[in-house]
């Protein structure tokens, strides 16, 4: 028998056994192709059409999460354009680098790389997390019965002890010394140089325990502590504080009454929506760019210090520590912006600040004692006219000789209505016993050693 009679005698065969062939009618057979290929036409033209045109000044929206094809490579005001939603999604680690890298001299920072170390991080806390369980099922009484306190303290350990995050012995010398410090390196208040050199401050501390906690999936954001940043995690029903800075043996978690103790908050901090609650990603980025006018006025940076506060408050409204900071910002504006005796000028603001609020309290006359009034001295009036000569020729500066300049009496508020202020030809000088101009106090982070509460 022949090769191809036997192939012919296995197909007969293959067909006689397997499944039933499906005839299609002639009719459809032909239909078919020409039914697929208008799909395909249809589909690539609403794919086409639904494109925005370029030159229509459209843009395509991508995907805001870490794993954006442009993360790590979008400025400030891009992640900004992005809505609440979007801008939640994105790598906290991508924001303070994004904030870092307008920074002259810091360009060069490379997100993708700082990513890689931080993911590389967060594979060992999950690992040790595998191994650790038994120790939270045997005590979880010390655990508030919550094995996500549990995780949190595993994650501060392991910076501490596993990774040597410490706080940087320069800040720490200083508090030690009662000096205030100050940060010429923005690396000091930014997350990228605590990466690279293990060594921080409660600027950039808590931003790492963030950034790693939501890597494991916990709900955990930067909130402010008056002038102090801590890792808050809140699910809604509970949350805790954790502190950053501290490090070891264990962790710290004060509660909320423990900071307004020991820092002496008042119920405004809390009431006003300043300190202690979870940030969103907006206001985080406020407190980046707050961090980062730190930095500039370290540095004598005035006007990029002053630009960065206004940007700061616009972006965290609320934040009063910020607010505290950006007063001497705005006082070194005033004194670019306006002439001594204008109004404007920290001259004739002070002034106006002294007349407005520092004022006597008010209240009904005491019948129930008798004042007499003090002897009054006698005093020859050619004395005061050569005091008032020599008052005239100490104050300083003078506004030009060839202005009319009006002067105004400083108004005194009303009950009901907002105080006004007016144009002061000659402003006073300090005197003794008039409160100097306002001084922002800094705040320096809890030395390392404090005891676990």
């Amino acid at each position: 028998m022949s090769g191809k009679s036997t192939k012919q005698q296995r197909a007969a065969q293959k067909a006689a056994t397997g499944p039933p062939v499906k005839r299609f009618p002639w009719a459809v057979s032909m239909l078919l192709p020409m039914a697929i290929g208008a799909v395909l036409t249809a589909g690539g033209f609403l794919l086409f059409a639904g494109t925005p045109d370029p030159g229509r000044g459209s843009s395509v929206r991508v995907s805001s999460g870490s794993n954006a094809p442009d993360a790590g490579c979008r400025t400030v005001a891009q992640l900004l354009a992005l809505s609440d939603e979007e801008l939640e999604r994105v790598d906290v680690l991508e924001l303070n680098i994004a904030v870092a890298r307008e920074i002259p001299g810091c360009e060069h920072l490379d997100y993708q790389r700082y990513k890689r170390i931080v993911d590389e991080w967060t594979d060992d806390v999950r690992r040790l997390e595998s191994v650790s369980k038994d120790n939270f099922s045997k005590t979880p009484h010390e655990w508030n019965n919550d094995i996500n306190f549990f995780r949190l303290g595993l994650l501060a350990t392991y910076l501490t002890r596993d990774r040597g995050v410490r706080y940087h012995e320069k800040y720490s010398a200083d508090q030690k010394a009662g000096k205030s410090s100050k940060y010429i390196e923005p690396g000091a208040l930014l997350i990228h140089d605590l990466i690279d050199t293990l060594r921080g401050t409660c600027a950039n501390m808590p931003v790492l325990h963030v950034i790693i906690g939501r890597r494991l999936g916990l709900p955990v954001s930067l909130a402010s502590v008056g002038p102090h940043y801590v890792c808050r995690y809140d699910d809604g029903k509970v949350h805790y504080n954790i502190e950053a800075t501290y490090e070891g043996p264990g962790f710290v978690s004060d509660s909320d009454q423990d900071y307004v103790k020991d820092i002496g908050l008042p119920q405004k901090a809390a009431t006003t929506g300043s300190d202690f609650r979870s940030l969103t990603a907006r206001e985080m980025l406020g407190v980046f760019v707050g961090s980062r006018a730190r930095y500039y006025w370290d540095t004598d940076q005035r006007e990029a210090a002053y630009r960065d506060y206004i940007f700061s408050q616009a972006l965290y409204p609320n934040h009063r520590a910020n607010f505290r900071e950006s007063v001497r910002a705005i006082v070194w504006q005033g004194e670019q912006l306006f002439e001594p005796y204008e109004t404007g000028h920290p001259a004739t603001m002070a002034q106006w600040l002294v007349s407005t609020y520092l004022r006597l309290p008010q209240g009904p006359p005491d019948t129930t004692t008798v004042h007499h009034a003090p002897p009054t001295a006698r005093r020859n009036s050619m004395y005061d006219e050569e005091i008032n000569a020599i008052t005239r020729a100490s104050v300083l500066p003078r506004p030009p000789t060839d202005l009319q300049p009006v002067t105004v009496a400083p108004a005194v508020p009303q009950p009901n209505r907002a105080p006004i202020y007016g144009a002061q030809q000659q402003p006073r000088m300090p005197q003794p016993g008039v409160p100097q101009p306002y001084q922002p106090p800094t705040y320096q982070p809890p030395m390392p050693g404090q005891p676990r509460r």
